[in-house]
């Protein structure tokens, strides 16, 4: 079983925003190597990122062998234009997604805790939309452990929902120091049964992260953007990879793609075949097991998501 579990879905999107998050794309190339015209790229993402119905997505889906997904969301309180009810609808869309595909779609809400009736508008994309957790991108100005955040992982944990949230350094106008993993550290104190997906793992600063990982029973991570290196310096990824998971443990390290965005530079199926072709391709004196590549591509995130305890009741 194959799952992502890092995917913005885009109901609306307008070209302003497009071209913004064209430019991680974009850098994305630059380190493969690979050659696009950044103006063929936006209409390349005009065309195929809109996704109102959530037929794109599962065309991507099949396209790549992916079983299950977990989309989301970003909301930003400082984005002129994005007021709390646009963001509701796009959390309602998200959700009605996930209902129309329930054995390939999970939905996270997309919720700036600093918005003043952020735990109301989580809990009602809970009881109403049918999310299972909350997508944060604390770059936007805020700490994931702040007092605004706790009253919304309030909401999250008395739900038993995930959080997927932003790590690692980004382009400005990112304020990179919320983005830090050490800003997850007192989750596991204050919320022991929150699970927590460290997008990126922090990115090229991921020991931080691999550090809290290996001592938090319920702090995991993603390999999104992960792919840019893959396939511009595999060795690097590699060695990387494998330092990860011994420092970290195997059982931490979940698979995602930040699609659509890097699909437009770099197939996922391409993706998916160089994580499973690793047993085979690893550089000299750095090695990956079988297992390791399943538990990495859908293994550990079904156990997360509580796929294995679903299908056991089924």
């Amino acid at each position: 079983m194959i799952i992502d579990v890092h995917y913005h879905i885009m109901p609306i999107i307008n070209e302003k925003r497009v071209v913004q998050t064209a430019k991680h794309a974009l850098r994305a190339a630059q380190i493969m190597g690979i050659n696009i015209d950044p103006e063929k790229l936006i209409k390349k993402a005009l065309e195929t990122w809109p996704d109102p119905t959530g037929e794109r997505l599962i065309s991507s889906m099949d396209a790549a062998g992916i079983d299950l997904t977990v989309i989301c969301s970003v909301d930003n309180s400082d984005t002129e234009g994005l007021t709390q009810e646009v963001i509701q609808k796009i959390n309602k869309k998200m959700g009605h997604i996930a209902q129309k595909y329930p054995d390939r779609v999970m939905a996270l809400a997309g919720i700036d805790p600093r918005r003043p009736n952020a735990p109301d508008m989580l809990k009602k994309c809970f009881e109403e939309f049918g999310v299972k957790g909350l997508k944060y991108h604390p770059d936007h100005g805020y700490d994931p452990s702040g007092p605004d955040s706790y009253r919304v992982l309030d909401v999250l944990n008395h739900n038993g929902g995930i959080l997927l949230t932003h790590t690692g350094p980004l382009m400005p106008p990112a304020r990179c120091k919320f983005a830090s993993p050490s800003l997850l550290a007192d989750l596991a104190v204050d919320f022991p049964e929150l699970k927590v997906i460290a997008a990126h793992m922090g990115a090229i600063n991921w020991r931080p992260w691999a550090a809290l990982a290996a001592h938090q029973p319920n702090l995991y991570g993603d390999l999104a953007m992960w792919d840019s290196y893959a396939f511009g310096h595999y060795s690097l990824f590699c060695r990387e990879l494998r330092d990860i998971l011994d420092y970290a443990g195997v059982s931490k390290v979940v698979f995602g793609t930040d699609n659509p965005i890097f699909n437009t530079v770099q197939p996922t199926r391409n993706w998916i075949q160089l994580i499973k072709n690793l047993p085979n391709n690893a550089p000299k004196g750095i090695a990956f097991t079988e297992a390791e590549v399943v538990a990495i591509l859908g293994g550990n995130a079904a156990a997360i998501l509580n796929l294995n305890e679903t299908a056991g009741q089924s």
